[in-house]
């Protein structure tokens, strides 16, 4: 099997010549080392051993009952079944690290009574994932003969693989070694070297996340647990046959079209399977020269905002999810990659905290561990780049002062309406002040069948009308890869950044629109943001209007200006009022995902056009307001 894009570095003759013989890749001390483990850092030993206290104490282990899996089937909701799911594995992960830490036979019966309730699961993937009875046949318990790999069936091998590397001398003991060697052969590494038909194994084409998310556990589980050599060449030569499928796909400017909150299981996860085969191989098996896998560990730092809040575009969060990002991982790819920003970025995620984040997996969190540079690495503040541009992917992002969160921020986004995870949103803009962000998108609830069938676009947050675009004599923008932005232009400069393009394509042909140029200019000297929008119909609109999603309660001051609160200043808006009228909607948030983002609520700003004509346009200047003592509704200090 050769590849394209990887095959200099990672092509079946080199994977034959250099992967290790099984047992080889040893890259954790495990708990007997008692010199590795004792060294770890006190702060880091502390807070690994109270999270796994905090969570041993909550009471018995979570239940996974058959009437819980079948609750997708007969309602739509996720959440109540992959809650107790989830809660069972982060106790786990969490107890296998105190073990390692401390040594102390408590914590050991307690990774077995946890590795005991997941080796006896029915099924490791989640309901709505399940394809044992067909493609995405979910009205019926797992066929416990006929597994599914996706993305949560492979992180719970690599959680049992991991156990068993670095416990195995206590599991055994305890007569579960083999029982979890069986089950993730079972699962995870016999399937994946067997079955061809998944659609993110990469036979049909492109493929998205979940081809190196779930890659990047199967080769920690096979690497750590596979037999024998061959079964180790077959296993690696399937990844990387997906792997170059997802780098081939990826647009050449390395931006992720799904967000930070994305990029943690794509970019990220690619790095891993691409240090997991370095690593397994002494080095020589290294595909991080690659021009693409740089581009693509630079997307993160340069769609930071400030503090824990990041650009989103599709069903991204605003917000860092704690759980789902990795300081070291980034901190690797970032020195493999040979990017100090990237490095900075790292550091500066992790602060004064742990070295390890026990909530994003027990194999980043050991891997980080046993990684000296990562122990001496000394602090950092974020890059916050000056200004950004993604050609391909259509995406922009500049702040007033580069390596400042002071000021204005602005973010805008061009491509298409068939992105992944994706959101009606070409021509949407960002803005930020003093690193709070302002004019936002919701981003995406917890997810329920809907967000995955016919009815996506009835979900608010998915829709256009809700995004910070125009609503076009009552049409909202379509989905579809041909509802896309035209005439796109971006100039960057040390003065500020403009983008144009048209986003008429974006909508229906009923709405009769030839054209709505829409121009963002980020002006530095004069500390504003200036929205130009002009338009042309093919007969006279009813109703012409533009949305703008609020974080705060907005303040209308009189005709022509309104105020949107931060923690520190207000984002003033100012306007024609002789030709535009304001309305605002108070949206009432109660999804916990949208709550943790934005708090209760946010607000939705109308620009409404007084006398529309079949050709017209307006002009909005941002800029910062006066000092706002009072913190927002929604943002967090």
């Amino acid at each position: 099997m050769t590849t394209s894009m990887l095959d200099s570095a990672l092509s079946s003759e080199r994977l034959r010549e250099h992967l290790p013989e099984p047992g080889a890749w040893r890259p954790v001390p495990d708990v007997t080392d008692r010199a590795f483990w004792t060294a770890v850092h006190p702060a880091t030993t502390a807070a690994m051993v109270d999270r796994a206290e905090r969570l041993a104490g909550v009471g018995p282990w979570p239940a996974l009952p058959a009437s819980l899996w079948l609750d997708f089937a007969r309602t739509g909701n996720r959440i109540r079944y992959q809650d107790p799911y989830f809660a069972r594995r982060r106790r786990l992960a969490a107890a296998v690290l105190a073990a390692c830490l401390t040594d102390d036979e408590r914590w050991h019966d307690e990774v077995a009574d946890g590795a005991w309730l997941v080796c006896e699961e029915s099924s490791w993937c989640l309901p709505a994932h399940d394809e044992s009875h067909g493609a995405r046949n979910t009205h019926a318990l797992p066929d416990v003969d006929n597994p599914t790999l996706d993305l949560f069936a492979a992180e719970t091998g690599a959680l049992l693989a991991w156990t068993y590397a670095v416990l195995r001398p206590k599991v055994e003991e305890r007569g579960l070694g083999q029982r979890i060697v069986d089950e993730v052969r079972r699962r995870i590494l016999v399937p994946q070297r067997t079955v061809d038909s998944w659609i993110w194994f990469g036979r049909r084409g492109h493929v998205g996340n979940w081809n190196p998310w779930i890659n990047s556990n199967v080769l920690v589980c096979s690497l750590l647990l596979d037999s024998t050599r061959e079964e180790i060449v077959t296993t690696v030569e399937r990844a990387v046959f997906g792997l170059d499928v997802f780098v081939g796909g990826y647009p050449a400017d390395g931006a992720c079209d799904e967000g930070q909150l994305y990029w943690w299981r794509a970019g990220a996860s690619l790095s891993e399977c691409l240090e997991v085969l370095r690593s397994a191989s002494g080095g020589v098996l290294d595909a991080f020269d690659l021009p693409l896998v740089r581009e693509i560990g630079r997307y993160l730092h340069r769609v930071h905002i400030a503090g824990d809040w990041y650009v989103n575009v599709a069903d991204g969060s605003a917000k860092l999810d704690a759980d789902g990002a990795s300081a070291h991982v980034l901190y690797r790819f970032g020195r493999r990659v040979g990017d100090a920003e990237m490095v900075a970025h790292a550091r500066w995620l992790r602060g004064d905290g742990p070295l390890a984040e026990s909530t994003t997996g027990v194999g980043r969190a050991l891997l980080a561990l046993a990684d000296s540079d990562w122990a001496s690495e000394p602090s950092a503040d974020p890059p916050l780049v000056a200004q950004a541009w993604w050609p391909d992917t259509e995406l922009l992002t500049a702040r007033e002062t580069g390596g400042s969160a002071r000021g204005l921020f602005l973010s805008v986004k061009g491509g298409h309406n068939a992105e992944a995870h994706n959101h009606n949103d070409v021509g949407t803009f960002l803005v930020a002040l003093d690193g709070h962000p302002v004019l936002v998108d919701a981003g995406v609830a917890d997810y329920t069948r809907q967000h995955f069938s016919p009815d996506r676009y009835e979900i608010w947050s998915l829709r256009s009308a809700y995004h910070n675009v125009p609503l076009v004599d009552g049409y909202e923008q379509a989905p579809g890869k041909e509802h896309r932005a035209a005439d796109v232009r971006c100039e960057l400069d040390d003065t500020g950044a403009r983008f144009d393009l048209d986003l008429a394509g974006a909508y229906p042909a009923e709405a009769g629109l030839l054209h709505w140029h829409r121009s963002v200019r980020l002006d530095r000297a004069g500390g504003q943001i200036v929205l130009s929008d002009r338009w042309a119909f093919s007969r006279v609109p009813g109703d012409v209007r533009s949305h703008l999603l609020a974080s705060g309660a907005p303040v209308v001051l009189g005709a022509g200006a309104l105020e949107v609160p931060t923690p520190g200043r207000t984002l003033r808006l100012s306007y024609d009022g002789a030709a535009l009228d304001v309305e605002v909607e108070r949206i009432d948030l109660d999804d916990r995902r949208l709550r943790g983002a934005w708090g209760d609520h946010l607000w939705r700003i109308a620009l409404v056009v007084r006398r529309p004509t079949a050709d017209g346009g307006y002009r909005l200047e941002i800029g910062a307001g006066r000092s706002c003592l009072a913190n927002s509704a929604g943002h967090r200090a």
